[in-house]
Order: structure tokens, then C-alpha cells, then sequence
């Protein structure tokens, strides 16, 4: 008798607490179910220089808008444009901050929508210069022809992109190569990936290459005690150097409250720290409605770049 009770208490007991947790897991679970994540995204090989560049961002970002059920920051790394693409249109990515190019690109591919100017050191814009040597005998673009230029990355806006685009709408065809030393044809110019400003204008200085391209700031930057030897050919408009993008089905309170915050940020200590953690960002601003008519009047250009017929 005394262990049929002993078992009929330890029913109950076992009863009891299983309500017990079960409340606690229903006076939870709205609070579970509401907090998640700002996810911020970012296109680039390293994940972990990339993901190092972006947290203060996120961080800061989902602290601001907790009100709105955000707890924590993410930073989302794509290894290119399509599969951005891919994440904003599945909901994986919240934020898209990046130059023009991939910015319009992924924009084609995903419908996300332009909504900011990123201030880098206080500058909104930059625009691309083609250089060579001095003493190379270069006068105009269309003396590249037969010869080999660097260019940055696949994804670089003013050193790849733009430099590109202008190329070819010269009437230029411009064909990739795997090395510097390859061999050019009569009717095409050759480029090469340098994967560094530095690495473009040594490969020019060192005549590795007979052209290069960069932005016009990293241009200053880099040619130095050198710009007695180089000259440029060529400057391009001028663009944004960084767009913050959102995807496409973002509700439109909480874009305002996202765009509230990341252009008040320099206003607050804690804003300031994020920025200054952010490459030296010195804010965001509104985005000028023709900024980024370059890049959405190359459609063309683009849907090439993306294997797109």
C-alpha cells in the first residue's frame, strides 16, 4: 500500500511540474517568438574580415529597434551578387550596404530597394580614373587596344565596373585574362585582376601592365611621390561610393524607423563608436533621386556582367 501512494505522489509531482514548465513555456513563447535578428549583408571572400567590418553596424542597429522585436545584429555573408540576391529574396538578409554596382545588380535580381548614401570620411562620392605611364606613349583610351590593364575586383564599382562600361562604350573589347603575361589580340584590350589598389598602380609604375584603373581618391593615395610619372586618360562621372539597400518586402515602418536611426546616428557617443568601427564611416545620408540613374540606365552592361542574355 505504501508504495502504490509513494507512486500515486510521484504522478502528481510529475504532473505538477510539467504544467509547471508548460506555463512557463506559454508566458514565454510570445517573447521567444518576437525577438530576432537585424541581419546585415556583405559580399566577400574573407567572412571573417567582413563579418569583423560589419557588427558594430548591426549591433548598434538592433539595439536601437528593440522596441520592434529585434535583439541581437547579424552580419550575413554572401561569396557573390547572385547569392545576395538569393538571401534578400528569401528574408535571410534585412540590409545590403555595398558600391553601386553590386548594389544595382542585386537589385535586378532581387527587387531590393535603394534607400541611403553612406559617408566614408565625409565624402558621398568618388569617381574612376584609367591611367598609364608617363613616358608609355598613351595618349588616348583607344591606344589600349592590343595592350593589358588592371582592374580591382569582379565587384568593385570604380575599379572594375565603371572603368569597364566606359571602355566598351568607346568601342573597345575588352577580354579577361588569367595573367599579366598572356597575350592580347590585335582587336581586343586584356585585363587582369589585381585585388588591391596598391597591387594596380605598382603593376603600372613596374610596367606589368600599360593601364590601370582606380578610384580617384585610392589614385591619390597610391601614386604618392609618383604622379610626376603617371598620367591619367580618363575620368569617369561621379557616383556614391556606398548605397544601404533593403529587401523589397521589409515593412515600410520599419524602413522609416531603420532609416531614422542610421541617419541619426553621429548625434549619440554610441553611434559615433559604431560609425568610426565601421571603416571610418561618418554617416548616412538621404540618397539624391539621380545617383544612381548610371547604374539603372546600364541594365545592359549589368545583366552581361551576370551572365544574362
Amino acid at each position: 500500500m505504501g508504495q502504490m501512494m509513494r507512486s500515486v505522489t510521484l504522478q502528481k509531482a510529475k504532473r505538477y511540474w510539467q504544467v509547471f514548465f508548460l506555463g512557463l513555456v506559454v508566458l514565454f513563447l510570445p517573447q521567444m517568438t518576437l525577438a530576432k535578428s537585424i541581419n546585415v549583408g556583405s559580399v566577400g571572400d574573407v567572412p571573417t574580415d567582413e563579418i569583423k567590418k560589419f557588427l558594430p553596424l548591426a549591433s548598434y542597429l538592433a539595439k536601437q529597434i528593440q522596441s520592434e522585436g529585434f535583439d541581437q545584429g547579424k552580419v550575413i555573408i554572401a561569396r557573390g551578387i547572385p547569392e545576395m540576391a538569393t538571401f534578400l529574396r528569401e528574408g535571410k538578409v534585412d540590409l545590403y550596404i555595398d558600391s553601386p554596382f553590386p548594389s544595382a545588380a542585386v537589385s535586378r535580381l532581387s527587387g531590393s530597394k535603394f534607400l541611403l548614401l553612406r559617408l566614408k570620411k565625409g565624402l558621398s562620392e568618388y569617381h574612376s580614373v584609367i591611367f598609364v605611364r608617363k613616358d608609355s606613349g598613351i595618349d588616348r583610351l583607344q591606344e589600349l587596344n592590343k595592350k593589358m590593364i588592371a582592374l580591382k575586383e569582379p565587384f568593385s564599382s570604380s575599379g572594375y565596373f565603371v572603368p569597364k562600361m566606359v571602355l566598351t562604350q568607346q568601342g573597345l573589347r575588352l577580354v579577361a585574362k588569367k595573367d599579366a603575361s598572356d597575350s592580347v589580340g590585335p582587336r581586343e584590350v586584356g585585363y587582369v585582376f589585381s585585388n588591391d589598389n596598391e597591387n594596380t598602380m605598382v603593376w603600372v609604375l613596374r610596367k606589368k601592365v600599360a593601364a590601370g584603373a582606380l578610384d580617384n581618391q585610392s589614385y591619390e593615395k597610391e601614386a604618392r611621390g609618383n604622379v610626376k610619372d603617371l598620367k591619367i586618360l580618363y575620368e569617369t562621372f561621379s557616383f556614391p561610393r556606398h548605397i544601404v539597400s533593403y529587401r523589397a518586402d521589409l515593412s515600410p515602418a520599419l524602413v522609416a524607423r531603420i532609416k531614422e536611426v542610421l541617419i541619426q546616428m553621429h548625434q549619440s557617443e554610441g553611434g559615433k563608436k559604431a560609425l568610426e568601427d565601421f571603416e571610418n564611416t561618418t554617416g548616412f545620408d538621404e540618397l539624391p533621386d539621380q545617383a544612381m540613374a548610371p547604374f539603372l540606365k546600364a541594365g545592359k552592361f549589368i545583366d552581361t556582367e551576370l551572365g544574362i542574355k
